[in-house]
């Protein structure tokens, strides 16, 4: 059979090496959407526990007369009842009367300052995961005027 011709050697390992580089390509690509996805979730998760925070401090710090810090935040409100906000283990707690209400989960850091009549709030959000996302914000509210109603 004089016009048949097979593969040579060459050609071969040319096809070969051509579909293992095209395979790592897409094996890199399919990785990294794979991990893109669960560290920007967890990214995700830390901003929402920092954010939910944000709005329970702005909120009770603008209707606040005074303020004492220390391990926590304890907030005076015109109305002479008190709001406290603590960290216990991972969890940023604020207690209005009630039982505490959890507003952020896998806080690691919480501190808390008072000077010139504005509070000052700064966490550190870090969900457990084998990524070692970590968000950090720092909040500000200016209390009440003195007198003011």
């Amino acid at each position: 059979m004089k016009g048949e011709r097979g593969m040579t050697m060459v050609e071969l390992v040319v096809a070969v090496a051509v579909t293992g580089i095209i395979v790592v390509f897409l094996g890199t690509a399919v990785y990294q959407i794979i991990t893109v996805s669960a560290s920007g979730n967890d990214r995700l998760i830390a901003l929402h526990e920092l954010q939910n925070a944000a709005r329970w401090f702005n909120s009770d710090g603008q209707q606040s007369v005074d303020a004492i810090t220390g391990a926590g935040l304890s907030l005076t409100l015109s109305d002479n009842s008190t709001v406290t906000y603590s960290l216990t283990g991972t969890e940023l707690r604020r207690a209005a009367g009630g039982p505490p209400m959890t507003l952020g989960r896998n806080i690691t850091e919480a501190a808390f300052s008072f000077s010139d009549r504005i509070v000052t709030m700064s966490l550190v959000a870090a969900p457990a995961s084998r990524y070692g996302v970590s968000e950090s914000a720092t909040y500000r509210v200016a209390l009440r005027p003195e007198g003011g109603g």
